[in-house]
């Protein structure tokens, strides 16, 4: 038995079934701006995270659908993309010179995780796989908050 509940003219009757609460999306701003970068040199990583963050979206669906060359040629693409390279000495105006060092430390191990990822995602092995995944993750979170935390952990 179908109880109806009594609706103003024009709607349809409500079936007894509960509407499930509206859902707000998250804000979509991504990070927060640190104050130690230039305006410039955060948009310069904004452009380089925002691709970061569409490959990891899909690396990450390509990962627990077990679609490993998917995730093969992804990992590979992140791990050779090119590289912020270390502060020249005297290059105080630099982008290079305003990033913390755990930065170019992250970005290293970012490209080796990717790598690993990239091996892994060769072997079949769906445990290992995801495995992978996890600890490149780890890395971009990490980086993440040195991003933010030039000071801190």
């Amino acid at each position: 038995m179908c109880m109806l509940a009594q609706s103003a003219p024009g709607q349809e009757p409500s079936r007894g079934v509960a509407k499930p609460p509206a859902v707000k999306k998250p804000a979509e701003e991504g990070l927060a701006r640190p104050d130690y970068l230039s305006a410039l040199a955060r948009q310069t990583l904004r452009r380089r995270m925002e691709r970061h963050g569409r490959d990891m979206t899909t690396l990450m669906t390509s990962v627990v659908l077990l679609k490993r060359e998917v995730a093969q040629s992804l990992a590979s693409n992140l791990a050779s993309e090119p590289r912020i390279t270390r502060p020249l000495p005297d290059g105080r105006d630099d982008l290079n010179a305003a990033l913390p060092e755990r930065f170019f430390v992250l970005q290293d191990e970012l490209r080796d995780r990717a790598r690993q990822l990239a091996e892994t995602a060769k072997s079949g092995k769906d445990k290992d796989l995801g495995e992978a995944f996890a600890r490149l993750t780890q890395t971009c979170v990490a980086c993440h908050s040195a991003y933010l935390n030039p000071n801190g952990e």
